[in-house]
C-alpha cells in the first residue's frame, strides 16, 4: 500500500522543483470520486530559513510559482503527468498566501501517485495510517493501519504533519508571507 506523499503539503513539490522549502501547515484534500477530481488546500505556508542562502532559494522558488501562475507556463511534475486538467489558484485570504490545487484523474490508479489506493470490488479508497501526519477526517474511518473512504461519495481529510516538528527547526520556521513582503 502507498505512503501519502509529500506532494499534499510541500507546495513546489507539484511543479517538480528540487529542494522544495516551501510547505503547509496543515493541508485539506477533497476528493469528488464521481467527477474525478482532487481540490487540495494549502494553509499556513512556511519555510525554514537557516541562512541568507536559504531566504534566496525560497525568493527564487516563490518567484517561480507567482510567474507560472501569471502566465498558466507551469512545469508541472513527472508524477501528476497522467492527470489531464491541473490548475493552481494563489490566493491570499487574511495577508496569508493560500494555494489552491485542482487535479482531475482519469482512473482511480493515478491517485496511487499521492499515496492513495482503490480497491474496486470494495468501491473504497485507502490511505496508510502515520501517527506523524496527523490525519483528520470525519468521512473516513480507521481500520488498523489504513483510513478507509467510501468509493461512492466525495470524501475529505486534513493533514498536519509539522505538529511535531523538532524543536532545532522551529526556531528557524517562518511564515512565508513574511519572506516575501519584504
Amino acid at each position: 500500500m502507498e505512503q501519502i506523499k509529500i506532494l499534499f503539503f510541500v507546495l513546489s513539490s507539484f511543479f517538480g522543483i528540487n529542494d522544495s522549502q516551501i510547505a503547509a501547515e496543515k493541508t485539506t484534500v477533497i476528493i469528488s470520486p464521481k467527477s474525478q477530481e482532487i481540490e487540495i488546500i494549502q494553509e499556513n505556508l512556511f519555510t525554514v530559513i537557516q541562512s541568507e542562502k536559504d531566504t534566496t532559494s525560497v525568493l527564487e522558488q516563490w518567484k517561480k510559482l507567482v510567474n507560472a501562475e501569471a502566465d498558466n507556463t507551469y512545469a508541472w511534475a513527472k508524477d501528476l503527468e497522467n492527470f489531464p486538467i491541473k490548475n493552481l489558484t494563489l490566493k491570499s485570504i487574511k495577508k496569508n498566501i493560500q494555494p489552491h490545487l485542482k487535479l482531475n484523474y482519469s482512473t482511480e490508479k493515478d491517485l496511487r501517485v499521492m499515496g492513495i489506493w482503490y480497491n474496486k470490488e470494495k468501491n473504497q479508497f485507502f490511505i496508510n495510517h502515520i501517527p506523524q501526519q496527523n490525519l483528520k477526517t470525519t468521512d473516513g474511518k480507521l481500520v488498523e493501519n489504513y483510513w478507509i473512504f467510501d468509493g461512492a461519495n466525495t470524501f475529505s481529510f486534513t493533514i498536519e504533519p509539522f505538529l511535531q516538528m523538532p524543536e532545532n527547526y522551529k526556531k528557524f520556521k517562518k511564515p512565508l508571507n513574511e519572506i516575501v513582503n519584504k
